[in-house]
């Protein structure tokens, strides 16, 4: 039976999500609330049967040593897989990080790529929300004949979302004729999901020659590159997607997930998303403490009204408080009275003094991190 190593691959320079990212990589973000944005690839993986896991990390991953642990969490036992995370945090020697693109960090590691067990690789983004099987679309893979694949979603608001990502130009046989960068320009567009499967020794070489081009080059332009020469193949994703490349699409995707079946679909009990736990108490809700069409984690303490909205661990929401549309993340405390309207928290922040702050659906208001107001 085939199987393949699974790869998180962190984003390129043209994603950048202002505020958050400055205190972590975006692989530790958040998400609905007791989540980080890694749990979903690495459950995929792990769900799909895959125990041996690399995750790459452009940035500081401070964050993510104690979330990620032994792995245990994820189902995976270490006597017979790994959970490796692999920061790439380069400076310059002035305490600012340096471009390092995707093709360098794999190739800084390339000797533990080529010993590993596996004939294949998976490489997942991290900053891309979906659930897959893995183990159906490496079968589909090697019974195409391909020598690589690719996911991909059809999508038709492709002019109002999804701006700067990747796109597929597809032949009628779901061949890749190209990558292009989409700008807004038609609606409808085949979303590339910079999700890849290929022969390991296909990806051992194609790291190689890209380095050889430019330490720049990202493994989407070396597989650009190679469209004519190799059998690409387009996979189709029929499932929900969440592109998170800004703020906005950070509020929204966290917001989408709200509503029913949407969530039905995120929390499929045959389809987990794994996390770290923490053993502290349920929500208390006291005195006239509500929450509608929301999600409220453990730890938390809701005085006041809470709608469309997700709170995060350990929070406490005064009496009287409004919050509505709205991402809080772990331990922010909103005292008494104060509304809230189309705000993202960062974590250990106050809302004490200011009583109103509300945002744009379009324009979400940022709180950044330990901030008092």
């Amino acid at each position: 039976m085939a199987t393949a190593l699974g790869i998180v691959s962190y984003n390129d320079s043209t994603v950048y999500v202002q505020g958050l990212q400055q205190h972590r990589p975006i692989a530790s973000f958040s998400f609905l609330g007791r989540y980080r944005l890694l749990d979903v690839p690495v459950s995929n993986m792990t769900n799909s049967g895959m125990d041996d896991i690399e995750i790459y990390v452009n940035g500081n991953p401070r964050s993510l040593f104690d979330h990620i642990g032994d792995g245990r969490q994820y189902n995976i036992n270490s006597k017979h897989g790994s959970l490796s995370l692999i920061p790439l945090y380069k400076e310059t020697g002035l305490g600012t990080s340096i471009y390092t693109s995707d093709v360098e960090s794999y190739y800084d590691n390339i000797d533990n790529i080529i010993e590993t067990k596996h004939d294949y690789v998976i490489i997942a983004p991290v900053n891309y929300i979906y659930t897959t099987n893995y183990a159906e679309l490496l079968q589909q893979h090697i019974e195409s004949g391909a020598d690589i694949s690719m996911l991909y979603k059809t999508v038709n608001d492709a002019n109002e979302k999804y701006i700067n990502c990747d796109t597929l130009a597809l032949n009628k046989q779901k061949g890749v004729e190209g990558i292009e960068l989409n700008v807004g320009r038609y609606k409808k567009r085949d979303l590339s999901l910079l999700t890849y499967i290929m022969k390991k020794d296909i990806f051992v070489s194609l790291i190689e020659e890209a380095r050889k081009v430019s330490r720049m080059y990202w493994l989407k332009d070396i597989i650009n590159d190679k469209c004519a020469e190799l059998d690409i193949r387009a996979i189709a994703h029929r499932g929900k997607v969440y592109c998170i490349n800004d703020l906005k699409s950070y509020f929204d995707a966290n917001m989408d997930i709200l509503s029913l079946d949407n969530m039905k679909e995120f929390s499929d009990p045959k389809w987990p998303i794994y996390t770290n736990t923490s053993d502290t108490a349920p929500v208390v809700y006291i005195g006239d403490g509500t929450a509608q069409q929301s999600l409220i984690s453990n730890g938390s303490q809701i005085s006041g009204t809470v709608k469309h909205s997700i709170v995060g661990r350990s929070c406490k929401i005064g009496k009287g408080a409004i919050i509505e549309n709205c991402v809080i993340t772990e331990d922010v405390e909103i005292g008494p009275n104060a509304i809230l309207q189309n705000v993202i928290i960062d974590k250990h922040s106050k809302i004490i003094h200011k009583k109103e702050l509300v945002g744009q659906d379009y324009e979400p208001l940022y709180i950044g991190r330990r901030e008092k107001i």
